[in-house]
């Protein structure tokens, strides 16, 4: 893996959460909070779960080992993940800017909230915050369909297509 096959995989994720927010805003309160018995409970619980592990990632490449646990009580709502991750989007877009082909085979050390620790390449570690994210947005799209909504695809060759 390269930078240019990053930066793709960034602007994939980017595009894709995006989407999924656009989709996600159509549901009121309740819909948004309802418990739909889901590993995060609720759509909202996916939601900040899914920025939260892209927070976290971030730093984790910058060679952090950020020790803070998720907390929905400081996300009562769409609005207040959505300004914070839009700060990580560009985090994500201007680390991938700088980085070079051989930071991405460097070895990445982190402790996880566990004092675990964990080291991998940087370029997997990347992958990794974009197919974890596509994870929890397709779970999202299920939630969404139980719903009864029709969410638009995130597919990462629609992306590609869109140029």
């Amino acid at each position: 893996m390269n930078t240019a096959d990053v930066r793709i995989l960034v602007a994939y994720n980017r595009w894709a959460t995006e989407r999924m927010l656009a989709d996600v805003h159509q549901l009121d309160a309740a819909e948004l909070t309802r418990d739909l018995h889901t590993s995060f409970g609720s759509i909202l619980g996916t939601v900040a779960h899914i920025f939260w592990a892209e927070w976290l990632w971030v730093r984790r490449w910058q060679g952090q080992s950020p020790k803070e646990r998720l907390s929905m009580d400081a996300y009562p709502s769409l609005a207040d993940i959505e300004r914070p991750w839009r700060e990580v989007l560009a985090d994500q877009e201007r680390f991938v800017r700088e980085v070079t082909d051989e930071q991405l085979l460097q070895r990445i050390a982190y402790e996880n909230a566990l004092d675990e620790r964990w080291e991998y390449p940087l370029a997997l570690m990347i992958q990794h915050l974009v197919n974890h994210s596509s994870y929890h947005r397709g779970q999202i799209v299920t939630l969404l369909r139980q719903l009864g909504r029709t969410p638009r695809s995130t597919d990462m060759l629609e992306f590609i297509d869109e140029g």
